[in-house]
């Protein structure tokens, strides 16, 4: 009755796994092995150590608890035809019972019928909180909706290295030769992909990575091993992205998956190729190969393979890539943080881009309002076309989903580093492909570095975060002095920047934001690759209002 009680006593909702009473007192080690699933109006119980099994029928509380043993045949283990199929993919009986797999029967959409499927559980704390089906039949898979976004097989991770592979069944295929410490990403290699790259309204299913952060920051390095095809590597770029490249070894495998080279080769075929993984390539060496697809893509459509800026004629002279950073000054009150903003709020809106701010002029609720202006085309503040409650509501939360701010409240004065490791908790966190640090004279020179000395090595460590996260970075610089020109200010560049020539030498591409009425000139004055942008300049008009930059211009514009 030991068991039956705990059961009746559970305060859970569907699936828990826990310690069997049965036999844990035999064992040196206390593993969950007892597995307790709702199935109607009971909770059915089975432990894969001592096979301790039966029901406990479901009642309110103020009902007194009935307790009955039926046969084990009429509940969802496995049958030989489930095993069969998973013997086509060389998963024995003990791995598939070790993993606690069950069986069940539900609707697959390839079919366009309910089917019979094995199941996977996902447990994470000793709870299942979601399941995964494979039909026996076809491959098609489903899953049980509402589940939590989490790894499979982090319930199991131990002190040490981990894999992490594409699939449930390449996870036990490890397990089958003996590898432990493996991890499947929950729904498989991501859909939407260009350039090699993960697309970013995909960011949002890599929530596992952040959620499990904390396991994955104590193993000593992860190896990733995805399958071979398009998707699967650009799922490896986006895991390295979010767990950070230093830490991460790539597995080369010779075939679709681990899967198929385990069927054709064996176990130490597959052995080799997790212990041959390499540290995981960060730009810098690269065969030609890797850049023919932009090679022929500059062939056929000339510069501008950046995203766009949100405004045809800006994007003549510079669009926005990954991995790049770019130093924009401008003159005080010249516009040059909101023309941040705007771009940020335009690649958020075009490309579901997700952003770092770390700006140390603006208090995080006034920079909060200044993006929700930018997003609703309305005031926030009382005045003509403020925004509604609801528009307010929905701004806020559009920049909620979009924008994590790297606040400066602490007593504490910011340094490059503490800016950087906020930044790849970010990338962690939410996937961000865009950071801003503005401005620069906010930033602590702890080491007490001559200028120059200081702003160079801060730059270098920049732009190797940039490219180490495939993050873009927008740093706001301002210039060194005024020199009046008649009535007029002159245009600074990269030249004109306080404190070091680096600010040109290092960035990849350089913006002048300048206030010259009746509009706002936008001036490159450098790019380092052709395939972004060129050296230039164009106008935009701006709504002072909104903090807004238009292409058209109309009475209402500076």
């Amino acid at each position: 009755m030991q068991v039956e009680a705990l059961v009746a006593s559970l305060h859970v909702h569907q699936h828990a796994r826990v310690v069997c009473p049965n036999c844990a007192d035999e064992r040196k080690k206390r593993d969950k092995d007892l597995v307790i699933n709702r199935s109607g109006d009971v909770w059915v119980f089975f432990c894969h150590h001592c096979n301790t099994k039966g029901i406990v029928p479901v009642f309110k509380r103020d009902k007194p608890m009935q307790v009955q043993s039926i046969n084990t045949n009429t509940f969802d283990f496995l049958q030989q035809e489930h095993y069969d199929f998973l013997s086509t993919r060389g998963i024995s009986k003990t791995t598939a019972d070790d993993a606690q797999l069950f069986a069940a029967t539900k609707f697959f959409r390839k079919l366009d019928r309910t089917a019979k499927a094995v199941g996977f559980p996902y447990y994470k704390g000793g709870k299942m909180v979601g399941t995964k089906y494979r039909c026996i039949e076809t491959k098609d898979f489903t899953q049980d909706a509402g589940g939590n976004n989490e790894f499979y097989g982090i319930d199991d991770i131990k002190d040490g290295p981990i894999v992490i592979v594409e699939g449930e069944i390449d996870a036990l295929t490890l397990r089958e030769c003996g590898i432990e410490n493996v991890l499947s990403v929950p729904s498989g290699a991501p859909m939407k992909v260009s350039n090699g790259k993960v697309d970013a309204s995909e960011d949002k299913k890599f929530e596992f990575v952040w959620n499990a952060f904390e396991i994955l920051s104590k193993a000593p390095y992860v190896t990733i091993a995805t399958d071979s095809d398009t998707a699967g590597q650009a799922c490896a770029e986006e895991l390295a992205r979010r767990i950070g490249k230093d830490r991460c070894r790539l597995a080369t495998i010779p075939g679709k998956d681990l899967n198929e080279v385990f069927l054709k080769d064996g176990a130490d075929a597959v052995k080799h190729v997790i212990a041959s993984s390499q540290p995981y390539p960060v730009a810098g060496l690269s065969e030609a190969t890797k850049y023919e697809e932009r090679l022929n893509d500059l062939w056929e459509k000339g510069n501008g393979k950046g995203e766009s800026t949100g405004y045809s004629n800006v994007d003549q002279i510079y669009t926005v890539a990954q991995g790049q950073l770019t130093v924009v000054t401008g003159y005080p009150s010249s516009g040059k943080s909101n023309f941040v903003d705007q771009l940020m709020v335009n690649l958020a809106r075009a490309h579901d881009w997700k952003f770092a701010v770390c700006s140390f002029e603006n208090a995080p609720e006034i920079h909060i309002s200044r993006l929700m202006e930018l997003y609703s085309q309305k005031r926030f503040f009382e005045g003509a076309h403020r925004m509604s409650q609801q528009e307010k509501d929905d701004a806020f939360k559009w920049v909620k989903d979009h924008f994590l701010f790297l606040d400066s409240e602490g007593a504490e004065p910011s340094t490059i580093d503490s800016i950087l490791e906020r930044a790849r908790v970010a990338v962690a966190r939410i996937g961000i492909r865009g950071m801003v640090i503005d401005p620069y004279n906010y930033i602590d020179n702890k080491g007490n570095q001559q200028e120059t000395e200081f702003i160079s090595g801060m730059l270098t460590r920049v732009q190797a975060f940039a490219k180490a996260f495939g993050v873009h970075v927008w740093f706001v610089a301002h210039p060194s002095k005024i020199t009046r020109s008649g009535m007029d200010l002159p245009r600074p560049d990269g030249m004109a920047i306080s404190g070091s020539m680096a600010w040109w030498a290092k960035a990849d591409c350089g913006i002048t934001v300048h206030r010259a009425k009746p509009n706002v000139e936008i001036a490159v004055w450098k790019c380092r690759y052709r395939w972004i942008g060129q050296q230039g300049e164009t106008t935009l008009a701006y709504d002072k209002a909104t903090g807004s930059y238009f292409e058209d211009q109309s009475d209402d514009f500076i």
